[in-house]
């Protein structure tokens, strides 16, 4: 089995000036991409309408703790 990490899921952007970032644990890198592909409507409408300056990121940070979630390995294809 492969341990996974905790990611964070961080969005930042800038309002009147203040940097100002909110977080979201998930349990895998990948559940995280995932979420960022549903959150593109909400991160649209923040960039356009609430953000200053046109600053608004989002990404994922993986964190040094193990998940309870495991992946196991797939083996490899007979060439």
């Amino acid at each position: 089995m492969i341990a996974i990490f905790y990611t964070a899921l961080v969005l930042g952007y800038t309002l009147d000036g203040e940097m100002l970032t909110t977080t979201f644990w998930v349990k895998s890198y990948d559940q995280c991409l995932q979420a960022m592909d549903h959150l593109e409507h909400m991160y649209n409408f923040l960039a356009d309408q609430v953000a200053t300056d046109n600053r608004m990121f989002m990404w994922c940070e993986e964190s040094l703790v193990p998940s309870k979630e495991q992946v196991k390995p797939m083996p490899k294809p007979n060439a």
